[in-house]
């Protein structure tokens, strides 16, 4: 009986996930592609200061490397975590950091769930279009941001996590 009652509860989770993304990616399509180069260029520096802080490990964002009980365990922490972290940017009325999160977001739930990775796919489709602009938001926000840029940043801006690579 408890099988079924967390199946149950499993599949109503994915399908809100699935409702999430799809609105996720149907505000993408919505941005041109300048747009989204900046929207690249929070979102990594973001991932950056998240990976740095040890919020989430490497293994949340790289389907390629094997996860023990403990790695799978934090993995599995992330969306928690991630969550959290944009409400707190909503709250702050920070909603350019509570959008670069909220791609960590889709993307740690699409790399953990099956069901979500094809929508994971599309997602990075529609933010690679952002690519070829990234370079030059980068230089406007550092402009006004000067230090407090991660310093690998610029080398990151085209980073798509390990899985969710986007299909010809």
């Amino acid at each position: 009986m408890f099988g079924w009652a967390k199946r149950k509860l499993e599949a109503a989770s994915v399908n809100a996930q699935r409702d999430d993304i799809n609105r996720f990616i149907a505000g993408l399509r919505g941005a041109d592609d300048e747009e989204i180069g900046t929207m690249l260029v929070v979102a990594n520096g973001i991932r950056i200061n998240l990976l740095r802080l040890g919020a989430i490990p490497v293994a949340a964002l790289d389907f390629s490397i094997p996860r023990d009980a403990d790695t799978q365990m934090k993995c599995d922490m992330c969306p928690i975590t991630l969550s959290s972290s944009i409400k707190q940017f909503q709250r702050d009325n920070q909603r350019s950091d509570a959008f670069g999160v909220m791609v960590w977001l889709h993307s740690v739930r699409a790399l953990n769930a099956p069901e979500l990775r094809s929508l994971g796919r599309e997602m990075w489709g529609e933010l690679a279009r952002g690519f070829r602009y990234a370079d030059e938001a980068y230089q406007d926000i550092r402009e006004i941001a000067g230090d407090r840029l991660p310093p690998d940043l610029q080398r990151e801006l085209t980073f798509i996590p390990r899985g969710l690579e986007p299909r010809a």
